[in-house]
């Protein structure tokens, strides 16, 4: 019997009642949801991990809401780092978060498809739940942001943001195969039994390249000159980011573009607008590597929305609704 491990955003309660309205009908399939208790306490990112990692299935109820709540994306960054099955089921049109669209969605109305999904779900993978729960348990913080920020930190260096063979860099979504046969061994040639030569070619390689590095240094010249290291891993550099994307229209059937959207990048004193087809970019923003960021969208009779992404995703496409007064 599967049991589902059901994620989701208080505003969309009414919703939620459907949901689990269907899958009540199907005895089979037992349902896991309790905010209040995961939320009470002071270890409450263990107690998510544990709850999540116990769960056969991450179902995903996706909306505006959903994918604006810090709640909501710490449970599906986790299912990743747990290697949980995801099924997000759609309660309205907002695209996926881009860590998220391999993931095949199911609408609201797609009983069957839903359920089917959810029954053939494969079992996760066991050996990833000790290591990820010793990490969320490390969490010390209750404030819901802080705790996404360090628990995203934490999956990133452990590079427990793979799911499969899909992983996500820089706000694209990459996809890498192995190779189906494992390559034979190359016969040894005999130059490698040629051995001075080879160490001879290599000194005069290492060489060259020490006075490549060193030269320009001493001439004043800095190689990388948009780059300023603070750190010997590389990992603090300091770098000329782009971040860019689309706004659309959420109360629209196909998300039409919205122009004339103002968009402030929080924290960084820039500005701008969107174009007639409701892009936006910031050039050459100064930040560390994929650093988070929130940006604001504004524009007359729709909502006031806050968004959470990384510098050097060009590929945003965060949806805005009339606000009431204006329906």
């Amino acid at each position: 019997m599967p049991s589902v491990f059901l994620s989701y955003s208080r505003t969309d309660f009414p919703l939620i009642e459907q949901l689990e309205a269907q899958l009540k009908d199907h005895p089979e399939i037992s349902i896991w949801r309790d905010q209040e208790k995961i939320y009470g306490g002071q270890k409450w990112p263990k107690v998510l991990g544990e709850a999540i990692a116990d769960q056969d299935v991450f179902l995903l109820a996706w909306s505006k809401h959903s994918a604006a709540s810090h709640f909501v994306e710490l449970e599906w960054n986790t299912a990743i780092a747990l290697r949980k099955i995801i099924v997000p089921c759609l309660l309205d049109d907002t695209p996926l978060a881009s860590s998220l669209r391999t993931f095949h969605g199911y609408r609201l109305n797609d009983a069957t498809g839903l359920i089917q999904s959810v029954r053939g779900a494969p079992l996760a993978d066991v050996q990833r739940r000790e290591p990820v729960i010793r990490k969320l348990s490390d969490i010390a913080a209750t404030d819901e942001t802080t705790v996404l920020a360090q628990a995203k930190s934490i999956f990133a260096q452990q590079q427990w943001t793979v799911q499969g063979n899909v992983y996500q860099a820089g706000g694209d979504i990459h996809i890498h195969s192995e190779p189906s046969t494992p390559r034979a061994p190359e016969k040894t040639k005999p130059l490698i039994e040629k051995w001075q030569v080879w160490i001879m070619l290599i000194v005069g390689a290492l060489t060259a390249l020490s006075l490549a590095v060193d030269f320009p240094g001493k001439l004043g010249i800095h190689i990388f000159p948009n780059t300023e290291r603070t750190g010997g891993d590389g990992q603090n550099r300091m770098l000329d980011q782009d971040l860019a994307g689309q706004v659309v229209d959420a109360d629209t059937p196909n998300l039409e573009p919205l122009a004339d959207v103002q968009v402030s990048l929080l924290g960084f004193a820039r500005e701008t607008t969107t174009d007639q087809n409701g892009v936006f970019r910031f050039d050459k923003v100064r930040a560390a590597r994929e650093t988070p960021i929130k940006f604001t969208l504004r524009k007359d009779c729709y909502e006031v929305e806050t968004y959470e992404a990384t510098l050097g995703n060009t590929g945003l496409r965060p949806p805005l609704s009339k606000s009431g007064a204006c329906k």
